[in-house]
């Protein structure tokens, strides 16, 4: 950046989205950046892998943080179990990342339980 422009969590957001969709485990799925869940109050994920047009492929969501602290992230990680892992969506993963401007990051990643 320089001092006319400014980070946003979208631009980074893009960018990490980018580099995830370079991993062979990815290929399979679609990848989408912001997307409107209209039948869940217009809630938006960050970042999410998915097969378009079903619930049954839905593998990642991402909530991005920038500069954020470990509190917003354990936010954004119950964001992501009582939004994401829940019916109808049942998203297999979950992921809370808080990427610095110092270039530091930190990762948080779920797993779904499997209710029986």
């Amino acid at each position: 950046t320089t001092s006319e422009t400014n980070q946003t969590e979208w631009n980074l957001a893009h960018h990490l989205a980018n580099e995830i969709c370079k991993d062979e485990t990815f290929l399979k799925f679609d990848c989408d950046l912001e997307l409107s869940k209209p039948n869940l109050k217009r809630k938006r994920p960050d970042i999410v892998f998915h097969s378009r047009d079903n619930h049954c492929h839905n593998f990642l969501v991402v909530e991005m943080k920038l500069n954020g602290s470990s509190r917003k992230l354990d936010a954004d990680l119950e964001k992501v179990k009582s939004y994401w892992f829940e019916e109808p969506l049942r998203y297999e993963f979950g992921a809370a990342v808080n990427i610095d401007t110092n270039k530091t990051y930190e990762v948080r990643v779920l797993r779904r339980s499997v209710r029986r």
